[in-house]
């Protein structure tokens, strides 16, 4: 790669695609922004009195900083729908769009005049995208889904927690952002097929959909092995050592050993060779099974020197590692400021606020975040008189084939990855319709010695994210090799490599060389820090990405043993972000013919997905709201029952005089009545809200004495939102996740199929395909 080459003014892939966006808060409104980030032009459409976002805490000169985040990259208009001329507004925003944008529960869309059938009767070219809360069938589809219900709901916090204690919620707006991510890269697969086959059709999903979906490793555990998903502090199910240990400095260490390779690189920094050696240490998997003990062991070494020791030798080895880091860190950190992983953008109304950087970098159409940030709803008075532009001319309908296609029909992937990130990438492809080759080493991908096994012998992993994939063996290090590979990708559209900076150049695989017999080729390159700065060519792992983007410190308890996020959320929101990225270049190809190079980094990734956080850290009128707070309050267990924990959040519909009714049916009111902030502050006296934290113990004191069917019955009567805490394993037999119909069965064995609704469908399940020494 040329890295002197000059970058081409930034238009994005997306140039020339108009999006009208009516979604609220922020599944709807981000993914809003990241189409935006890619160059379409993206009107915001909110009622005259705004959203509800905009009141959030922590505000910067009193509008709320998540709302000024969510909002990227989108002209600002306040329309109300239920005056007439407001309604003519919006049909010809409607009739201008190539991409309609809404998140609101089933059923409002079409009650509000906004529906797909309406609107796609006037605009046959139009994509309607949609995502709701629990889906748009099942028992559950007409109930709101804020982001703590559905992390409670589907078993992240189960999976989340210190070892033997209770199951926690992460204490930041981590799905809301995820869903969006995945409901783009949906959206972009509407666009791709109405390019190529002619139908805009109306693409769906849900934010338990995706929230299933970027747990699929321990989904697959669950489906495919009889392991119990357990609760392991910041260690791994998957390979060991993979957690933080104490150093003598008093220190964390976060430390990754996800390949037998660097298990031995890391015996070699401890200067331990034996332990290698040791029969219970001899394999990823029985490391695994043997994880207490080996921690026992590490970390009684560990305390006898300070982390600058340990970081010295695991460096030395090229084993993973890294530390817990705060938002001041990485405001000045060498790697985040060399990949522009943050920047500032200073709004007119708020002042300058710090967001996460773009996730992408793009050869040829290079995304941009707009410096400019409207004044919520500056736009109205030109968007009511022009909508996108009063010179468009509406499009003819596309000549559609008979029936819908999948995507990526006909588009063939070359995936030269192994682990996770690059395999579940390749698998969402393949999800679209793409056939994607797998090439692996004389060796495997070292995924499948990762824990635990299945029947086959490979692990559950490897087995759930290569299904339809054809797997062929080659030896990349014998010219042979290199020549069968070469002329693979002579004949591919998609190339994805995470061999890490420079190491395809060194092969002669780069993609400027490349594209010298392919030049339609789509070359995504992924790895772990990005592509410039000092840890450039530094290997990562999920717990390194975990720590150094500062997860750990919005779990556990304040000055306690860290504690990880128990599922592996990093790789796949980096395989959601790099698949944005490659539909993207995709259709800039559709319209153009070119191919080009995108590089996406797990850290990337994650930073831009903590967004919210950065823009609530950098200068809140006060310290108050989650975004502030998140890093000291301690852990999150929800409100505990008898046999368990719910959460709960007051809707809308919940009134003063039905709150005291509800406490009087709990026992709590005399003593509630009691406590003057909390009278004062009574709506925010649980769930999400202000003083929630303050009344917790008050509310722990009274429903610990029920169990969660009863207080769940009594809160849903006074229509307060509230879910059970569930069981991974137990909620794959729920009625609303077997209403989503995503569990799918071949054989004897289950697998997750993509969060997606779709008028086209999902490809035949098949279990990967050996071909050998192809």
């Amino acid at each position: 790669m040329n890295k002197n080459k000059k970058i081409p003014s930034p238009q994005g892939p997306l140039k020339g695609i108009k999006v009208l966006n009516i979604g609220t808060a922020i599944a709807g409104p981000w993914a809003g922004t990241l189409l935006g980030y890619l160059g379409a032009d993206v009107i915001k459409v909110e009622r005259p009195s705004g959203e509800y976002l905009r009141l959030l805490f922590p505000r910067q000169d009193g509008i709320a900083t998540a709302y000024t985040a969510t909002n990227l990259n989108q002209r600002s208009a306040e329309i109300d729908n239920k005056k007439e001329e407001g309604m003519k507004a919006m049909q010809q925003l409607a009739l201008q769009a190539d991409i309609l944008i809404e998140n609101f529960r089933p059923g409002v869309a079409d009650r509000i005049g906004l529906g797909y059938e309406a609107l796609h009767e006037t605009n046959p070219n139009l994509i309607f995208g949609s995502t709701s809360g629990y889906g748009d069938v099942g028992p559950m589809k007409d109930l709101a889904a804020l982001e703590p219900h559905l992390q409670a709901f589907s078993g992240l916090s189960d999976m989340t927690g210190k070892s033997g204690g209770d199951g926690e919620m992460i204490r930041f707006t981590h799905l809301d952002p995820t869903g969006a991510t995945f409901f783009c890269g949906l959206i972009l697969l509407g666009l791709i097929e109405r390019e190529r086959f002619g139908h805009a059709c109306w693409v769906r999903t849900s934010h338990l959909a995706n929230t299933i979906a970027h747990m699929m490793n321990r989904v697959a555990e669950a489906l495919m092995t009889d392991e119990p998903i357990e609760r392991l502090g910041s260690a791994s199910s998957i390979s060991a050592p993979n957690q933080c240990f104490k150093c003598l400095d008093e220190k964390y260490i976060a430390v990754a050993c996800d390949n037998q390779r660097q298990w031995e690189g890391f015996c070699r920094a401890i200067s331990s060779e034996e332990l290698g050696d040791d029969a219970r240490f001899k394999t990823n998997v029985l490391r695994v099974k043997n994880r207490e003990q080996l921690a026992e062991i590490l970390q009684a070494l560990f305390e006898t020197k300070p982390s600058r020791w340990w970081a010295l030798r695991f460096e030395a080895e090229s084993v993973p590692f890294g530390y817990n880091l705060e938002f001041d860190d990485l405001l000045y950190h060498q790697q985040i400021v060399e990949n522009e992983y943050l920047t500032t953008l200073h709004p007119r109304h708020t002042g300058a606020v710090k967001v996460g950087g773009l996730p992408w970098q793009f050869s040829k159409t290079p995304a941009k975040i707009d410096p400019k940030v409207p004044i919520p709803g500056e736009d109205t008075e030109e968007i009511m008189k022009n909508g996108f532009d009063k010179n468009i001319l509406n499009q003819a309908p596309k000549s559609p084939t008979e029936n819908p296609e999948l995507p990526l029909k006909g588009i063939t992937v070359i995936d030269l990855t192994q682990g996770v990130t690059g395999p579940f990438l390749g698998l969402l492809t393949a999800e679209a319709g793409a056939t994607v080759i797998k090439i692996e080493p004389p060796e495997g991908d070292w995924a499948k010695k990762l824990a635990p096994e299945t029947s086959t012998g490979n692990s559950a992993l490897y087995e759930s994210f290569n299904r339809n994939k054809k797997s062929i063996t080659i030896d990349l290090e014998t010219k042979d090799g290199l020549s069968k590979l070469r002329e693979m990708i002579g004949k591919a559209d998609v190339l994805i490599e995470d061999w890490g900076v420079d190491e395809a150049e060194k092969k002669e695989l780069g993609y400027e060389q490349l594209s010298l017999d392919n030049p339609g080729l789509i070359y995504l390159a992924l790895s772990a820090f990005g592509e410039k700065g000092p840890l450039r060519n530094r290997p990562g792992s999920e717990l390194i990405t975990q720590a150094f983007t500062g997860y750990l410190r919005t779990l556990g308890e304040v000055n306690e043993d860290p504690v990880r996020a128990g599922a592996d959320v990093a790789s796949t929101v980096t395989a959601g972000m790099a698949f944005i990225s490659l539909l993207a270049s995709l259709y800039h190809r559709l319209q153009t013919g070119e191919g080009q190079r995108v590089s996406t980094s797990q850290l990337g990734s994650l930073m831009t997905l903590k967004t919210l956080q950065w823009s609530g850290m950098t200068n809140p009128d006060d310290w108050e709201g989650n975004f502030c707070k998140n890093e000291t309050v301690g852990a999150a267990y929800g409100q505990r029952t008898t046999d368990g924990a719910i959460f709960a959040t007051p809707s809308p519909a919940l009134t003063q005089e039905k709150f005291f009714e509800m406490i009087k049916e709990f026992g709590m009111y005399e003593e509630f009545i009691t406590e003057k902030e909390l009278m004062d502050n009574w709506w925010n006296s649980f769930g999400v809200g202000t003083h929630s934290k303050i009344a917790e113990p008050l509310w722990n004191k009274y429903i610990e004495k029920l169990t969660s069917e009863q207080v769940l019955e009594i809160l849903n009567r006074y229509e307060v939102w509230a879910v059970e805490f569930a069981k991974l394993k137990d909620l794959i037999e729920h009625p609303q996740l077997q209403a989503l119909g995503m569990v799918h069965q071949l054989g004897d064995q289950f697998y997750l199929r993509a969060p997606w609704s779709t008028p086209w469908g999902y490809p035949e399940l098949q279990s990967i395909k050996y071909s050998g020494n192809d």
